[in-house]
């Protein structure tokens, strides 16, 4: 963001006027006019008048000072900024010639010195200009309020724009405090500035608190700032993924912008870019090519807009495809960001380097070489050799010598990326991580696969680590953003780390510690601890939940800081890291559910080898495919194949691991006819074989297991497994329970069963629009023989049948024991459906006049407040069933409860008829009247269930899924 440049106001009538016998304010009036039509012009006159100024040709009642303050301000506007830097020096040395350095008059000189060297990037020049304003507000101006708010706005401004947080938070809120019922406008705009630099800084929660402010404070007062506040609000909801009100606030704006001020187009700029983004985000590059062409148009030839403009169309006719329209866009772009800043230039050169990977892309490769290497001299002379930035230019070469097959000097220019930014940036920097990723391409191009498996290894080590640091203050859309690309690079990994020769290796234990520490990552970093703890009653608790975000934002952004400027700010890496986990011990010892935040600790394998009973094993299943990288015809092609594979990790007692590699295989075939076998009632002798037997063999001395299933274990049960040499199912040797992940059992906590029950069977569908579906009465009378068997006991029984089987119902629910639900279940597996926790759920009822509309979907079942409740039960077609994601589970019902606080949660993975789940039900309820554990009663019920019904298609429908 520029500061608005000081300078007098002069307008004098000599438009006609020759060169020759014009006085300096008829040239200075001159170079006025023509500033903006023909900038050539406007440049000669202001060039003559400073060399009358220089050679004291000039009298002027506005003084020698104010002369070059203003043709100063004309020669940066026309982009002679090197003399426009002389003109403001030379009124200084002017102005200190007669007046003190801190003199009033000096004031507007300082600031637009500053103003200038930050658009040139010296922000150390800058900033010492900016404390001379600041002396000189204080000497000169004292108490006045203006003076001070303008200072302190400025400072607050200018320290966001160099990454010092809070230097800008403080300076901010200090002129706040001043202005504060002063000016509504002055207050407003400080309050717009707030949200932004919170915005900026990755405070979201806090950016948008105080952006809200600031639109209710602007609504009704300034529609000018109410417009602005809506922009900056909907720009921030775009970083928070929550695209629907974005969406909302600028078509708001862009009505209101239109119908209010059609001469002022200008102001439909950051809305229109605004709307732009967000379909870019949304991948509807069409509307999104429609918003920026119209807020190119509007800006028309502003040369201080245009490029940046021309560049965004450019990034969206990258992604179309459309590759000479971007090619086009940014040699435009660059053009204009040349006039205006020159060739040093930090956006040049951004343009420079997109039109590099334009030719990149096209196969044009000396081509885009040689604008890379431009790039690279120009930061040398910007930066130096030791800078970050220097880093990234060499980054870019090498991968493009990775093409052109010098692999030599690829490898050195990529150790010389990694070495600078291990010294600039530390070892958990984005940029380091990436770099040293790209070491081990580079390593797999050569076949050299340990040193391949070494570098993947170690940018893991240091994703992780920053990925569990940072998630505390992401939210949960930029999560998934982040997890995905971490999942890639760990199964990349894994291409390697599993080959025959590596799987009892140190890499493959490696990389079960990374599946272990990010499988279920998303779950644990649940949005569910923040709207808790926001709702507590207890302030003392909310204030120390403040300070941990404000710990961990300010360790987040230490982690984006170089090493030069932790030291100039005296940050300490460790010192914040150990602030913070000692905040997480003390709010997880006073707040239950904080403790989830805990199991973003790096585990290693062994400490779940600790917590594990005798006869107790944990199974942790990791799929995975082979990933292939290779330079053909000066490309890099890189890809994971399209088979699967999987391992699975038997974890057991005193430090025993035991690696078991399955034979690659048509899965998906097998899973076909393992499902048909139990369909038809035929005995499965294969899937034993296919998906268990290598495993198996590892667990003679087990009874009990703890599964961590991937891919497509997810829709396997593994007691219905037949082993037809031992003529014996596997649910005749142990019993199985099902966990997200290995961690959990670090986690454990011993639970009370509430006798509480609340029981839902037969909701009413004839309200839910959209869907045609029949009845339930066997629900019905499930919930019945449910109610019954526990009002023998005498629980507390609360049951809900048909119209009474509400959405709104089960959402007022807080901690029951025990949660029932006999109902449909629905999972529309759909690509067009990208989010599973929105296309997975329960049919219930919907209640007269109720916005709720009886589908409780996985997201809606995901925040429902169950942190003491025992036991849910998911009595519906295929519950189990949802969206598989690799390291994060099935996606639906059973993560959705689990994110709500159930400690167990038994569903369905196939259709059962309704005699068979009710006589199930009835035993596993008597079952649990018995034993007060879900888990024990679940497996006494399924045993006995055996005895009455010998098809393992009904047996085994059910499975568990427990925190451990």
């Amino acid at each position: 963001m520029l500061f608005m440049r000081l300078g007098l106001a002069i307008t004098f009538s000599l438009l006609g006027a020759i060169l020759f016998g014009q006085s300096c304010l008829q040239k200075l009036d001159s170079a006025n006019y023509f500033k903006y039509n023909y900038p050539l012009k406007a440049k000669f006159y202001a060039n003559s008048l400073l060399t009358d100024l220089d050679s004291a040709n000039c009298v002027t009642e506005i003084g020698i000072a104010g002369m070059y303050n203003n043709v100063g301000l004309i020669l940066w506007e026309v982009n002679d900024k090197q003399k426009s830097l002389n003109a403001f020096k030379s009124g200084i040395q002017q102005e200190v010639q007669q007046k003190d350095s801190i003199h009033a008059d000096l004031l507007g000189l300082y600031y637009n010195l500053s103003a200038l060297y930050q658009e040139l990037g010296r922000f150390d020049e800058a900033g010492d200009y900016l404390n001379l304003a600041g002396r000189v507000t204080e000497a000169a101006y004292g108490g006045n309020r203006d003076a001070r708010i303008r200072f302190l706005y400025r400072n607050g401004v200018y320290h966001r724009e160099v990454g010092n947080f809070q230097e800008s938070l403080d300076a901010l809120n200090q002129a706040l405090t001043i202005g504060r019922g002063y000016k509504d406008s002055v207050t407003i705009a400080l309050q717009i500035e707030l949200g932004t630099t919170y915005r900026h800084f990755g405070d979201l929660q806090k950016s948008e608190s105080e952006l809200l402010r600031a639109v209710e404070m602007a609504k009704g007062k300034d529609e000018i700032q109410y417009f602005r506040a809506i922009d900056r609000l909907s720009a921030l909801k775009i970083e928070q993924g929550e695209y629907s009100d974005s969406e909302n606030y600028l078509l708001h704006n862009l009505e209101k912008k239109t119908s209010g001020y059609q001469d002022n187009q200008i102001m439909m700029l950051e809305t229109l870019n605004g709307l732009s983004v967000l379909y870019y985000r949304l991948n509807d590059l069409k509307t999104a090519n429609e918003y920026i062409d119209r807020a190119i148009n509007t800006a028309g030839d502003i040369r201080n807009v245009r490029p940046y403009m021309i560049n965004n169309l450019g990034t969206i006719y990258m992604r179309q495809g459309n590759i000479e329209k971007a090619e086009e866009c940014f040699k435009e772009s660059a053009e204009g960001f040349l006039e205006l800043f020159g060739s040093m230039n930090p956006d040049y050169a951004s343009s420079l380097n997109n039109l590099a990977s334009i030719y990149k892309e096209k196969g044009e490769l000396p081509k885009a070489l040689d604008l890379y290497m431009k790039v690279l001299d120009m930061d040398k002379v910007i930066y130096g050799t030791e800078h970050a930035n220097y880093a990234t230019s060499l980054n870019n070469v090498a991968l493009l010598y990775l093409q052109f097959g010098n692999y030599s000097l690829a490898g050195k220019l990529l150790q010389d990326a990694k070495r600078i930014r291990a010294n600039t940036l530390g070892n958990y920097h984005p940029l380091y991580i990436k770099t040293v990723n790209d070491l081990g391409l580079y390593y797999m191009i050569v076949k050299d696969y340990q040193s391949a498996m070494e570098s993947f290894d170690h940018a893991l080590d240091a994703e992780i680590k920053h990925m569990q640091d940072i998630f505390p203050v992401l939210t949960d859309n930029q999560r998934k953003l982040y997890f995905d690309e971490t999942r890639y690079n760990i199964e990349r990994f894994c291409s390697l780390a599993f080959k025959d020769e590596n799987i009892s290796g140190p890499y493959a234990e490696n990389a079960l510690n990374h599946f272990l520490n990010t499988r279920g990552i998303l779950f644990y970093a649940s949005e569910k601890m923040r709207k808790l703890i926001q709702n507590s009653d207890d302030n003392k608790i909310k204030r120390d939940y403040n300070t941990w975000r404000e710990k961990k934002y300010s360790l987040a952004q230490a982690y984006l800081l170089t090493e030069e400027d932790r030291r100039k700010k005296g940050i300490s890496i460790t010192e914040l890291e150990e602030e913070c986990a000692a905040l997480e011990k003390d709010l997880s010892r006073k707040f239950k559910v904080f403790a989830d935040q805990e199991k973003t600790t790096y585990h290693h394998w062994a400490e779940i080898s600790n917590a594990l009973e005798d006869s107790t094993a944990m199974v942790d299943i990791i799929q995975y495919r082979d990933y292939k990288v290779d330079v053909i015809d000066e490309r890099i092609d890189q890809a994971f194949e399209d088979e699967s594979h999987y391992v699975a990790f038997v974890v057991k007692k005193d430090s025993v691991l035991k690696p078991v590699k399955l034979a690659a295989m048509d899965f998906t075939k097998g899973f076909a006819t393992y499902r048909n076998a139990l369909k038809y009632g035929v005995k499965d002798k294969n899937s034993y074989q296919i998906f268990w037997q290598p495993i198996d063999s590892t667990l003679s001395d087990v009874n009990k297991i703890y599964l961590s299933p991937d891919g497509i274990y997810h829709k396997l049960n593994p007691v219905v497994f037949y082993d037809a040499v031992a003529d014996t199912y596997m649910s005749d040797k142990y019993d199985i329970i099902n966990i997200t992940s290995g961690k959990d059992l670090l986690y454990r906590e011993p639970t009370n069963l509430l006798r509480e029950a609340k029981i839902f069977g037969n909701p009413d569908f004839s309200k839910i629009e959209g869907f045609t579906m029949k009845q339930l009465p066997g629900a019905e009378r499930e919930a019945n023989d449910i109610t019954e068997i526990l009002n023998v006991r005498r629980w507390k029984t609360e049951t809900f049948y048909f119209k009474d089987a509400t959405e709104d119902q089960i959402k007022s629910f807080s901690n029951p024991g025990i949660i029932h639900i006999a109902t449909h279940g629905y999972f529309i597996d759909d690509p067009n459906h990208a989010d599973p926790l929105h296309s997975s759920g329960l049919f219930l009822s919907r209640g007269d006049g109720s916005e709720n509309d009886g589908l409780l979907s996985a997201y809606e079942a995901m925040n429902l407040v169950l942190d003491q409740t025992n036991l849910v039960v998911l009595a519906a077609c295929e519950t189990g069933l949802g969206k598989v994601q690799n390291g994060e589970g099935v996606f639906g019902l059973q993560r959705a409860f689990l994110v709500a606080g159930a400690q167990n949660v038994l569903l369905s993975l196939v259709k059962i008829n309704d005699q068979a789940a009710r006589n199930f039900m009835n035993l596993f309820y008597k079952a649990l009247l018995e034993e007060s554990d879900p888990q024990q009663a679940f497996f006494n019920a399924r045993a006995q269930f055996r005895k009455v019904d010998k098809n393992p298609y009904n047996w085994g429908a059910y499975i568990l899924v427990s925190k451990g």
